[in-house]
């Protein structure tokens, strides 16, 4: 897709025969993993009607006795009765609220049509990051624990909603880098913006395509790689709404992390090319610094 600007974000789709990812340009993949971002072909077969469903009512209050849709009154599940970082998080300096839930919990917690789409979007985003490492200096016997076990069940795997609220005057979403392997999001509308050669550029939706970008660990493990893969920061502009019958700006993203359990895998890894593999940092830190600064007024989400 070309902006009026003339940046062009690379467009890819994932071969359901062999599970290649195939980029529609020559050089697809070396813009891709510079660029950071690019947008993949939303499967046919996957349904997405509960997702949006969810993403639109989550934040809503249960509705009265007898009208009680299994979507709504979600801001009681928070991190004490879940986990850290886990359940309904309302955001002063920024106009979101959101959702957080670990694959652990989808099916105590999300209606069942959402815990079905959330298994689906999490196989998918996985198949994404094979595909995206065929393409990378990194031996294959070395993904498994390189990604610190995100390839398997033993990763930490997150589907996470965004309400944007209008009448919260401040920016949409500060700028960040996502922590992780690879990002799976789901967008409808304009906001979305990342900084390429010292400008902010939007990636606006495209039908029928997710946009995927790579996070802080991709970044990591490749940098002394013959291919290094870019964590782009990016941000949500501050959302305003002309027309009062316009619903809200929503998204939602499937999030693909190592494991956080240091008896499965030690930390984050980066690759040293006829070395292996380096340990370059623990989990719990990186990832409580990265989230902090995400959310304040002062900071930013960058390591």
């Amino acid at each position: 897709m070309v902006h009026a600007h003339g940046h062009s974000w690379q467009k890819a789709r994932l071969r359901p025969q062999d599970g290649t990812l195939v980029f529609d340009q020559e050089h697809g993949v070396e813009r891709a993993l510079k660029d950071g971002f690019f947008y993949v072909q939303q499967p046919p077969d996957m349904d997405l009607t509960a997702g949006d469903r969810f993403a639109r009512s989550f934040y809503l209050p249960t509705g009265p006795a007898g009208d009680n849709d299994p979507y709504r009154g979600f801001t009681h599940w928070t991190a004490e009765q879940l986990a850290p970082h886990q359940g309904y998080f309302r955001r002063k300096a920024d106009q979101t609220e959101q959702f957080f839930l670990e694959s652990a919990w989808w099916d105590t917690v999300y209606p069942q049509e959402l815990a079905q789409q959330a298994t689906v979007m999490r196989d998918f985003a996985l198949a994404i990051l094979r595909g995206v490492l065929s393409y990378l200096d990194l031996p294959p016997k070395l993904w498994d624990q390189a990604t610190g076990r995100a390839l398997t069940r033993e990763g930490t795997h997150t589907l996470t909603f965004n309400h944007f609220r209008p009448e919260v005057k401040s920016r949409g979403l500060n700028i960040h880098k996502d922590s992780g392997w690879v990002t799976v999001l789901r967008s409808i509308e304009p906001g979305l913006e990342v900084e390429s050669d010292g400008e902010w550029r939007p990636i606006d939706p495209a039908p029928g395509e997710f946009i995927v970008n790579f996070g802080c660990a991709m970044e990591i493990l490749t940098r002394n790689t013959a291919t290094p893969v870019a964590a782009v920061a990016h941000r949500v502009v501050e959302q305003r709404k002309a027309d009062p019958a316009q619903h809200d700006r929503f998204s939602y993203a499937l999030f693909v992390d190592s494991s956080l359990d240091e008896t499965v895998v030690p930390g984050l890894f980066r690759y040293e090319p006829g070395t292996g593999l380096e340990l370059e940092a623990k989990f719990d830190t990186f990832l409580n610094d990265i989230l902090h600064n995400t959310y304040q007024q002062h900071t930013t989400g960058l390591y």
